[in-house]
């Protein structure tokens, strides 16, 4: 399986079998149709293939995909493998022994940020890591634009991105501008109704609009109308999709957690969150002060100027 998406932290709910280097076959045109990837006939009938048809090369992401490469390596130990990690922290017991087990069998372990390599590949095997960049194109300067209480997130709406705690800082900023507005895209990951609820409560209704999954193009349309970038997570790897918002000209209002701290810089390209007021009163400043927010928007995007592509 390789790790693909368009857009947000890139999106790995579809598994993909790479065949390098003459051809690329996608899973449903391979396998057929979708399915459940609860369900282990899906692994099964991946490794029985990939046993008859050995691959080049393997890339496996995810704990499912790594429990396949696990097994094609027990049964074919000459096959090169890879182990892809894309967040700096294990979901839980299972991930991390797969996760571990295909790292000491694999032929070269790649990551998404150097924190990723730190946090989770033990010492010993540090010397296969490498870190694959995650920027996937070039952006030129955005025009400067005077700030406006205009705030978006994109991506998976699940309980590692901290909306809740976004939603509380968001409603702290409305309490000083009415007209703030708080624009949520992503697919469900399993939190959307508990988010909604929690917009009801705070009493957020008419300045927060969930708009569900989108496209790349739509995405920077709807960010070419906001200020503000923001992701309060409990933990990330690269976080795609600040990168995708500082390179749009954003400020991120954002945690700085797995490798946002490397590249986001509080007061100067980004608005940490701290506790108490203080990152509400960054908001204001900012918003009071047009040729401050420029600089720290054209700061955010220069940052990722002529660095390597994915």
């Amino acid at each position: 399986s390789l790790p693909t998406g368009r857009h947000g932290e890139l999106e790995f709910e579809r598994n993909y079998l790479v065949r390098a280097p003459n051809s690329t076959v996608e899973a449903g045109e391979r396998h057929g149709l979708p399915t459940s990837l609860n369900n282990p006939h899906v692994y099964w009938h991946a490794l029985w293939q990939l046993y008859r048809d050995p691959p080049d090369l393997l890339v496996a992401s995810l704990w499912r995909s790594a429990l396949v490469l696990i097994c094609l390596k027990l049964l074919r130990p000459r096959t090169k493998m890879v182990i892809f990690l894309h967040s700096a922290h294990d979901v839980h017991l299972v991930d991390k022994l797969a996760n571990r087990a295909a790292m000491s069998l694999s032929d070269a372990i790649w990551a998404d940020s150097n924190v990723t390599l730190e946090q989770r590949v033990p010492r010993g095997l540090l010397g296969k890591g490498r870190v694959v960049s995650f920027l996937l194109n070039w952006q030129s300067l955005p025009e400067q634009r005077d700030p406006a209480p205009e705030f978006i997130f994109w991506g998976r709406l699940n309980a590692q991105k901290g909306l809740d705690r976004a939603l509380g800082l968001f409603a702290k900023v409305v309490s000083h501008r009415r007209d703030a507005r708080f624009t949520i895209i992503g697919p469900d990951g399993g939190i959307e109704d508990q988010l909604r609820a929690r917009v009801a409560e705070l009493g957020l209704r008419d300045h927060v609009v969930f708009k569900g999954r989108m496209g790349h193009e739509d995405i920077a349309d709807a960010a070419s109308r906001a200020s503000f970038y923001l992701q309060t997570s409990l933990g990330e790897g690269m976080a795609m999709s600040v990168v995708e918002a500082m390179q749009s000209g954003l400020v991120p209002v954002v945690t700085p957690v797995g490798e946002i701290a490397n590249y986001c810089h509080d007061k100067d390209s980004a608005i940490f969150v701290k506790e108490g007021d203080a990152t509400l009163e960054a908001i204001l400043a900012l918003l009071a002060d047009p040729d401050q927010y420029g600089r720290m928007s054209c700061a955010a995007a220069k940052y990722w100027q002529e660095k390597p592509l994915y």
